[in-house]
């Protein structure tokens, strides 16, 4: 099974102690912020940074979580935008509906006009762009790196902007919460013996599966499933008579895809004969305040979801009480019912087999 690192279980227990009696509040304060990115170089801001923009994903939201605003983020990406307003985060904070997602240009080059003009405090870049953040650099802007690191991405990327916004204690309470909930779902999925993981295929197009050497791997491992796909690699291509041969038990459908859903796989004549069609067991990722398909602060929920589809019985509790109990801590907000249909997609998995008994109202 992959494995995931924590914050020291020491750690956690005296952070989440003190936090037990002090409100989350936004503690930034205008002293100098020093520290050493992902890049490998050191960041100077002078003060907490007032207007930020985010080219690497998934740190806009992120940004708002550890903020608990909306204020600060002035733009992100095309793909984080799409993911805010399909979400309920431009619902949380309607300021965000007026985010510039203009930033980036040809080839995936930075827009530093566009930049400029936003008056950016601060652009979160890939660490391994570092031509493009040298000319942010050149031009005035402060920089800051983020690597990609699979699953590690949720741990680094909060610590980091934890520090950067100066609320450390909420990024160490938020990873407390994801080693509470890995503990809690395999503790139960870890007996499961591998003729009891059914198999599942991890679609991000039609054309196109999460192998075994992906971080989509984890979510299987985590759930108690196994990957339909055998071929090592990150992300396989596939046709038609590789996704019959591998027959899986159950489909996911990336989070990120909105041309597919649900429907047109159950339509498509060529899976007419799979297990997960005839069964009914395709399901769309959720997404919140963010997709569910990268590791991101909503991470712990990703697992669950994963794994009530997978084994509906297994955990107890309610997938839709999980999400009331997460978004406080998150946002700062109470969602409505309506806003968490929304997020589970309630009704483009309506046909999922088990699936209003995974979102059930307790």
């Amino acid at each position: 099974m992959s494995k995931l690192s924590f914050v020291s279980p020491l750690k956690v227990v005296l952070l989440a102690s003190c936090m037990l009696t002090l409100p989350f509040v936004n503690t930034a304060i205008a002293e100098p912020i020093t520290y050493t990115d992902q890049a490998g170089r050191e960041v100077t801001l002078d003060k907490t940074p007032e207007r930020i923009a985010t080219i690497a994903t998934p740190a806009g939201s992120m940004v708002v979580s550890l903020d608990g605003s909306g204020d600060r983020l002035v733009a992100t990406s095309q793909n984080s935008k799409n993911a805010i307003v399909e979400g309920v985060l431009n619902e949380f904070f309607p300021v965000l509906n007026n985010l510039s997602s203009n930033i980036i240009g040809k080839e995936g080059a930075p827009n530093i006009e566009e930049l400029l003009n936003l008056e950016t405090d601060l652009v979160i870049q890939w660490a391994r762009k570092t031509k493009s953040m040298d000319a942010m650099q050149a031009a005035g802007l402060k920089v800051a790196g983020m690597k990609y690191k699979k699953i590690d991405i949720a741990k680094t990327w909060l610590t980091d902007i934890g520090i950067i916004l100066n609320q450390s204690p909420k990024a160490a309470k938020i990873l407390a919460w994801h080693d509470e909930t890995y503990k809690r779902i395999t503790e139960k999925t870890k007996t499961i013996t591998e003729d009891k993981k059914p198999k599942v295929l991890y679609l991000i197009n039609e054309k196109r599966a999460a192998g075994p050497s992906s971080h989509f791997q984890f979510f299987m491992d985590t759930a108690g499933a196994k990957n339909a796909i055998e071929t090592k690699g990150q992300f396989i291509d596939v046709d038609a008579e590789l996704v019959l041969k591998a027959n899986p038990d159950i489909i996911w459908l990336f989070g990120f895809n909105m041309k597919m859903t649900p429907d047109k796989i159950y339509e498509n004549p060529i899976y007419a004969d799979l297990k997960a069609v005839k069964n009914h067991r395709v399901y769309k990722v959720p997404v919140g305040g963010d997709r569910w398909d990268p590791p991101n602060q909503e991470f712990a929920l990703g697992w669950e979801w994963f794994t009530r589809t997978v084994h509906p019985d297994l955990l107890g509790g309610s997938m839709r009480q999980s999400l009331k109990d997460a978004m406080p801590l998150l946002y700062g907000k109470s969602p409505t019912e309506e806003q968490i249909d929304l997020m589970l997609r309630a009704k483009m998995n309506k046909d999922g087999k088990d699936y209003q008994k995974i979102i059930k109202k307790l």
